[in-house]
């Protein structure tokens, strides 16, 4: 992995005023402001032989990072490689703002290569452009990959058949093997902090009927 590739919880953490560079964005190779950016969508996801499922979440995370970067410089380049946009119900709205933006360009097609210049640490972005039919190269300061959520469940013993209910991507299901074991936000599936807060509350008020029965 070359220095300047990071995926986005790491974006996310040098975009956070407690994050390692108290909120600047800047390359981890040398501490350098941002010149051009490109965004690599379903890095490793919705693919046979990584991670098959997609997590719904990460379009949107990458469009609000984009605008991180353009806060901060007004004129970097900004370029998204994408499958597909998802952007359900409201966020629409967001997704057709940040089109407007007349320095970020979105190109529907995968990342297929990344080459790295060892002087200047630049790197070069190859992707098929489906829309237009051709093969893209651009050069940038940093690549984000968007990387998709994977379920945090503990192998435990628990239940009346020793184990809990897992789906075929290793998130919990809704019923479990005991009555009163509840799974609550991204151990269930790939949820946004707002959907994980509906679920929880959810949770909650089914663990509260449990105790009244």
């Amino acid at each position: 992995m070359f220095p300047n590739v990071i995926t986005n919880v790491m974006m996310e953490r040098l975009a956070a005023s407690d994050g390692p560079t108290a909120g600047k964005i800047q390359r981890p190779s040398d501490g350098g402001g941002i010149e051009s950016v490109a965004f690599a969508q379903c890095a490793g996801s919705r693919d046979e032989n990584h991670l098959k499922l997609c997590s719904g979440v990460c379009c949107m995370a990458s469009l609000k990072q984009a605008r991180y970067v353009r806060e901060q410089y007004p004129d970097a380049r900004i370029y998204i490689f994408y499958i597909d946009i998802r952007a359900p119900g409201r966020l629409e709205d967001f997704y057709a703002a940040v089109q407007k933006d007349e320095r970020l360009r979105l190109i529907k097609g995968q990342v297929a290569k990344v080459t790295e210049d060892p002087a200047s640490r630049d790197l070069e972005v190859e992707a098929e452009d489906s829309l237009l039919g051709h093969r893209v190269k651009h050069r940038v300061s940093l690549v984000v990959l968007a990387t998709g959520m994977v379920p945090a469940v503990p192998d435990v013993q628990v239940g009346v058949d020793g184990g809990l209910r897992k789906d075929q991507h290793g998130f919990l299901t809704a019923e479990q093997s005991s009555r009163g074991l509840l799974g609550a936000g991204c151990v269930k599936h790939p949820l946004d902090v707002a959907a994980c807060v509906r679920d929880a509350t959810g949770a909650a008020l089914k663990a509260l009927q449990c105790c009244v029965e």
